[in-house]
């Protein structure tokens, strides 16, 4: 079958976060936590706000890897509790937009090959995201991506904190594929983690699964069809080693 499609994980894989993300934005929220503690009635330093957000990104990883999701309101609600802050779901819901809110203070990095591969690849192939996300949503970082100019190169998207479900499991590439009208069998998937981008897209029925190499290089199991640290070398491989050579542009 032709290749046709060719989806994308986001974090470590387009983009990572700039600077501003271990500055100004975590500065940002940890003020956003405050003021809610304040409003509550409990005042918080700003040290037990720090570990109320280590432990609360903890219990987000332990999730993560028992393919549970947890979202945004999940993860503050946590917040709340180890600060003991009474819970108030409207309170717990406006902290949480502000939270979310507060990553478009910050920059994202492209990684290496991104900006050039991207629109040549789109020429040739449908493109998707398929990607587990944190504390920035899939809303966030669609506009994240409009700022660097590559929204309208994806046509399908799989979100977790949308979809409620998280690769590996294929349900979260289906949905991606679904809004590009393409199947398993004609697509190709790049992500930097073995457990979720390899184990997922094989698991879902892809042929071609390649590891990202250029940020952070994970290794594991299944291993990949191949591996990438530019993702220039996307358009080499595509032609060389899985054989779809591409028409003149």
């Amino acid at each position: 079958m032709t290749l046709r499609a060719i989806t994308f994980d986001f974090w470590g894989t387009l983009f990572t976060e700039g600077p501003e993300y271990a500055g100004h934005v975590k500065n940002l929220r940890n003020e956003i936590l405050l003021d809610a503690a304040s409003e509550a009635g409990v005042p918080a330093e700003p040290a037990a706000v720090m570990e109320a957000w280590r432990q609360a990104a903890l219990d987000f990883d332990t999730a993560w890897m028992a393919e549970q999701v947890m979202t945004p309101f999940d993860r503050v609600t946590r917040i709340f509790g180890y600060l003991g802050l009474p819970y108030d779901e409207g309170q717990v819901a406006l902290t949480t937009q502000r939270i979310v809110e507060a990553g478009l203070q910050g920059s994202l990095i492209p990684l290496p090959g991104v900006l050039e591969a991207l629109p040549k690849l789109a020429q040739r192939y449908t493109l998707g995201i398929v990607s587990d996300t944190g504390v920035s949503t899939g809303r966030i970082l669609l506009e994240q991506l409009g700022r660097h100019k590559l929204r309208d190169l994806f046509s399908g998207f799989s979100f977790s904190d949308e979809t409620g479900v998280v690769k590996p499991k294929p349900e979260a590439f289906w949905v991606a594929l679904d809004e590009m009208g393409a199947k398993p069998q004609e697509a190709l998937h790049i992500g930097d983690i073995p457990r979720t981008d390899i184990a997922g897209a094989f698991q879902t029925g892809y042929p071609y699964a390649v590891l990202y190499t250029g940020h952070i290089h994970r290794n594991g199991q299944p291993e990949p069809t191949a591996r990438i640290g530019n993702h220039l070398e996307l358009i080499s491989l595509l032609k060389d080693v899985i054989g779809q050579p591409p028409r003149a542009m």
